[in-house]
């Protein structure tokens, strides 16, 4: 006599699971075979994959979601190697960092160090780029040389040594000192005068030399050339003196080595009053 199951047993292939008989009823009557397997090996050694896992651990207060995500704090002691992508939303604090290149990027942000110096390359040829604006309050230096500040002083007055100068700054001062208004009209002033009389080795004449403006050497006879009879005159044996609407030649007969006549045509080139 035949022994059956009051209910019988059916086994059906799951979600990664499968049946080789799945959907068979089993009542003990007659044999049935039923071979189960995973879709892959899942051995200590194997390689195991997953489309998709849903986990969470909680490390001293922290929690690590399965999208990679870390919420919290999480302190390190020892060593920690990165060998792909290292994402932080927050801060890190090290005592010491190694790494072969550095990206930090943010939109907003602030770093306050206790105290220390920061190192950019190691090389002359290193360049550094930064976009936007830098803002210093201390010096910089370049090539030995420091500076405290850009100045744009435009009469110059500070007189500073460690101030670098802006282009405003610069242009104005030359507009002013050094330009067409000022410099550029005198530095062109060349008049040529004859003396109107010789007396005494003294030649008169009805000149008035230019004023040197504020910042260029006063005005005098090394700004002029003198003939006498077509001849230059050596400046050692000469002084000028201007007195009213009268500008005086004194020769000095032992330096030159001879004496004026009132027949001598002395003739003046240099910075007169038109």
């Amino acid at each position: 006599m035949a022994i059956t199951l009051l209910k019988s047993l059916t086994i059906f292939s799951g979600n990664g699971v499968t049946a080789s008989n799945s959907g068979i009823e089993y009542d003990a009557s007659e044999q049935v075979t039923q071979e189960i397997s995973l879709g892959q090996n899942v051995g200590i050694n194997d390689s195991v994959q997953f489309n998709q896992v849903t986990s969470s651990l909680n490390l001293g207060g922290a929690s690590y979601s399965d999208s990679g995500i870390v919420n919290g704090t999480v302190s390190i002691t020892g060593t920690t190697k990165v060998t792909s992508n290292f994402f932080v939303t927050g801060s890190v604090t090290s005592s010491g960092l190694s790494y072969g290149s550095l990206t930090a990027d943010t939109q907003t942000g602030g770093t306050t160090y206790l105290s220390g110096s920061n190192i950019f390359g190691n090389d002359t040829t290193d360049k550094q780029y930064f976009s936007g604006s830098v803002a210093m309050t201390a010096s910089f230096s370049l090539n030995g040389y420091e500076s405290d500040e850009i100045s744009n002083d435009t009469s110059l007055t500070d007189s500073s040594t460690t101030a670098v100068l802006t282009e405003n700054a610069a242009k104005s001062y030359a507009d002013s000192n050094v330009g067409t208004s000022v410099v550029e009209p005198y530095l062109r002033k060349n008049y040529n005068k004859t003396a109107s009389s010789i007396s005494n080795n003294t030649a008169s004449f009805s000149a008035v030399t230019a004023s040197a403006p504020s910042g260029i050497t006063a005005t005098n006879e090394n700004d002029f050339i003198f003939f006498n009879n077509g001849q230059v005159m050596e400046h050692d044996a000469l002084t000028i003196q201007q007195s009213g609407s009268i500008f005086y030649l004194k020769v000095d007969s032992n330096s030159i080595g001879y004496l004026l006549d009132s027949s001598d045509e002395i003739k003046a080139w240099g910075r007169f009053n038109g």
